[in-house]
């Protein structure tokens, strides 16, 4: 067994997309771990704090207010382990003390294999056979069955590629490939439409997953066949291997877990007085479609190719070539556009039309093109309707030059259409 250490340098933090908390929380992003350079020198050990440092350390049991009394000490680097513990705002046992030198050190990624070679050349380093790496700042483990690590001449280029049995874990989070290649480039160009023709940087960082990709996280899970990270522009692409239900992509997201931090109104049981709130069913969307564009600048997620939306409890089924869900700032579902071929399905109610829009806001949903909706015996259709999303409400509308014409159906007419 042999073993090398590389630096792992987090002079800045950088975002490494969780697709599952992207999509539909709908969609935020959250760091599942981050990575700024892999570096083979060397450099001293040093200490600084970071906002993923503060996080650590609540995740190890401080509270929110002594995780808090750090925050003066975030993102100043101390060369050495006694100027940053006399900077501590507090006194600590050896054990906290400890905990905090963890996250808080410029710590070294260290890497055990069965196998190691170099080639100066290409200055390059692999790994092969029970590749095992930790990253004790980040909490983050790292297994595959081989691992390539290649510096430009500059340092301006790098790259990590695992190949087999890709499996990297920090915390409740996880994520698995075939293969896997995360890539940083940090060069300079001309700006040629600058009279003085200066450099400005143009720093790229990607990740790349192929083959059998899972992502878990408490938040829920994401199978694809592909996922490219853009990890600057917080930007995914997910690929799906086929059209087929097994080989599209699938989505499973918690909408209870990713609402917790909002105290939503779907809150455990409650005592008030002689009354008692009932405990609201958990929230929970799969989603599969054979791609998507997830995009956390533009607060986004879109959906395309034969794209299949479920939510419960409410039992919302959607069916549409295309569905793009848009968010606040706060990752608070906004809307779902559905656009080419839509149906949906609720208890007591089946709609489709060219394209349909659900306001989370409003509550209310906007069919047009081509819009029918049979609601029990009640048949309608329109150029454009206007529903409630609460079927029990059941009433409907339509533009002012498009009216509604309705047919009232027997008592036990069959289901004129249906969505699936």
């Amino acid at each position: 067994m042999k073993q090398l250490t590389l630096q792992m340098s987090l002079s800045k933090s950088f975002k490494i997309i969780s697709v599952v908390l992207l999509l539909l929380g709908f969609a935020t992003l959250e760091p599942l771990f981050n990575m700024s350079r892999v570096s083979f020198a060397a450099p001293a050990n040093s200490y600084k704090i970071t906002r993923n440092t503060i996080d650590h350390l609540q995740r190890e049991g401080f509270s929110k207010a002594l995780a808090g009394m750090f925050v003066p000490m975030l993102d100043k680097t101390y060369q050495n382990r006694k100027d940053f513990l006399d900077a501590f705002p507090i006194f600590l046992g050896p054990e906290q003390r400890e905990i905090i030198i963890r996250y808080a050190s410029t710590e070294q990624i260290k890497i055990q294999a069965d196998e190691f070679s170099s080639d100066l050349n290409e200055n390059a380093a692999v790994f092969r056979g029970n590749v095992k790496g930790f990253i004790p700042r980040e909490n983050i483990e790292l297994t595959t069955a081989k691992l390539r690590l290649v510096s430009g001449p500059d340092s301006d280029f790098e790259k990590l590629i695992g190949e087999g049995g890709v499996q990297v874990k920090q915390w409740d989070r996880e994520v698995r490939s075939d293969y896997a290649v995360y890539t940083q480039i940090d060069l300079e160009i001309t700006d040629a439409d600058s009279a003085a023709a200066k450099k400005i940087r143009a720093p790229k960082q990607t990740m790349e997953l192929q083959g059998n990709v899972l992502m878990k996280a408490t938040q829920g899970t994401v199978r694809s066949d592909t996922v490219l990270l853009d990890l600057l522009r917080q930007h995914a692409t997910l690929e799906g291997q086929d059209s087929s239900k097994e080989g599209r992509i699938r989505v499973e997201a918690n909408l209870s877990e990713l609402e917790t931090s909002r105290g939503n109104q779907d809150s455990a049981t409650q005592e008030t007085g002689d009354e008692t709130q009932p405990i609201s069913e958990p929230r929970k969307v799969i989603l599969l479609a054979s791609r998507a564009v997830l995009d956390n600048f533009k607060h986004q997620a879109m959906f395309e190719g034969d794209v299949e939306m479920e939510r419960t409890p409410d039992n919302l089924y959607i069916h549409a070539g295309k569905i793009t869900l848009r968010l606040s700032e706060l990752q608070e579902l906004q809307s779902i556009q559905a656009e080419q071929e839509v149906c949906f399905e609720q208890p007591g109610r089946v709609a489709k039309a060219n394209r349909a829009s659900f306001d989370e806001i409003s509550q209310t949903i906007l069919l047009e093109g081509d819009a029918e909706v049979q609601s029990g015996k009640f048949h309608l259709q329109g150029t454009t309707i206007n529903l409630y999303l609460d079927v029990n409400k059941g009433v409907a509308q339509g533009a002012n030059k498009a009216p509604i014409q309705m047919t009232i159906l027997g008592a036990q007419s069959p289901s004129i259409f249906k969505c699936r």
